[in-house]
């Protein structure tokens, strides 16, 4: 079974959507097959990989449990499963157990030649949220250092913990830290501290970079953007931490 990974965060504006499709990007760069999902409504991975869409096409096919909507990107090695604002009748039309395992149903039904498959879920934890999870092995949770964003991810910890233990649920892959400034007090006092907390699931570290926030405005990944870049370094040496972390899940 190809490995399912979900990227996600109780607080938004964490770095969640840049890593997913920086990530994703940077597999493709290493010759993997990857499917992102955007399973946003406000579309923000679509819109990174320059798709717009209105979510229309991923909304009909939860509802009517076939297979997913997928389309090329302008990166290859990279499919995409675009999302919009009309994905957001989802939290309205899907509910209870049966909502969060529809995700799942779709996914199976979905058929390519991908080697992984990662999927941004909105923030919060939602309908929408909860099915990625269910749909998935694995989490990797963005975060920036700051006790607020640290509060998203013990929340989310506390779902995991919370979820029915008859139901498939991802372990933790990795924590990313976002927008980060290793010369701020702060940020050492907080990664030491998760270092303690989550003993070898902290990757490496993904530092403020002006290359990650213009790269979305020009449709690309950071690494097709600004090869040479900060940030394309960065996600880099993540990209390649998460596959080690990976590869030595898929042998225990």
């Amino acid at each position: 079974m190809k490995p399912v990974i979900s990227f996600a965060n109780h607080k938004g504006g964490v770095g969640k959507t840049t890593s997913a499709v920086n990530v994703a990007s940077v597999l493709a760069e290493m010759g993997k097959q990857v499917l992102l999902m955007d399973l946003d409504p406000q579309g923000s991975a679509s819109l990174h990989l320059g798709v717009r869409d209105k979510g229309s096409g991923l909304l009909r096919a939860l509802e009517s449990t076939v297979a997913l909507p997928v389309v090329p990107t302008g990166v290859a090695g990279v499919d995409l499963i675009p999302s919009g604002p009309v994905l957001s009748e989802a939290a309205h039309r899907f509910s209870g157990v049966l909502g969060t395992e529809i995700l799942a149903r779709c996914l199976a039904r979905t058929q390519g030649d991908w080697e992984i498959v990662i999927i941004d879920c909105p923030p919060g934890l939602g309908i929408l949220t909860m099915g990625a999870l269910q749909a998935s092995q694995h989490l990797v949770v963005p975060i920036e250092t700051n006790h607020l964003a640290l509060n998203g991810l013990y929340q989310l910890i506390e779902t995991l913990n919370s979820m029915n233990r008859g139901n498939r649920r991802p372990g933790i892959l990795g924590i990313i830290t976002c927008r980060a400034n290793p010369r701020r007090r702060l940020h050492r006092e907080l990664t030491a501290d998760l270092e303690r907390q989550f003993p070898g699931m902290i990757a490496p570290v993904v530092r403020d970079n002006v290359s990650l926030a213009e790269a979305p405005s020009y449709g690309k990944p950071v690494n097709l953007h600004a090869p040479k870049s900060n940030g394309a370094e960065d996600y880099r040496q993540v990209t390649q931490w998460l596959l080690k972390r990976l590869d030595g899940e898929t042998r225990q």
